[in-house]
């Protein structure tokens, strides 16, 4: 069974080649996302991990979590939410998308890929 601390560590090695990777969670700091990505253009990301829905997911992001994204967005910023459904597969959260609910699980080499698009 894979962990979110797992699914991050893998993402992170599948994103390193090709873009800046700094990690922004801390004790200190609170509702910001797990990762900042750096490239010709750059974006927020945060990580989630689920096995146990089989259905539609929400992300589930705290109160904090939710404000922080939801104003960058509106500040015209790219935030990315991914909620990994086990070790290969999960649904990319993109232009607020994380307010809702969606089954739509990809590959996870094809969400890193739809990312790296974007800031490369």
């Amino acid at each position: 069974m894979a962990t979110e601390r797992f699914m991050k560590a893998k993402a992170r090695a599948m994103f390193k080649p090709y873009v800046f990777i700094q990690s922004m969670s801390s004790l200190a700091t609170s509702g910001v996302p797990d990762l900042y990505i750096s490239g010709k253009k750059d974006c927020f990301l945060e990580w989630k991990h689920d096995e146990k829905t089989k259905g539609a997911i929400r992300p589930k992001l705290s109160p904090l979590q939710k404000q922080w994204c939801d104003d960058r967005y509106a500040e015209g910023r790219q935030v990315f939410v991914v909620v990994t459904t086990d070790s290969k597969t999960g649904i990319l959260f993109k232009h607020g998308e994380w307010n809702s609910h969606s089954n739509d699980r990809r590959p996870l080499k094809e969400i890193i890929t739809q990312i790296l698009e974007y800031v490369l």
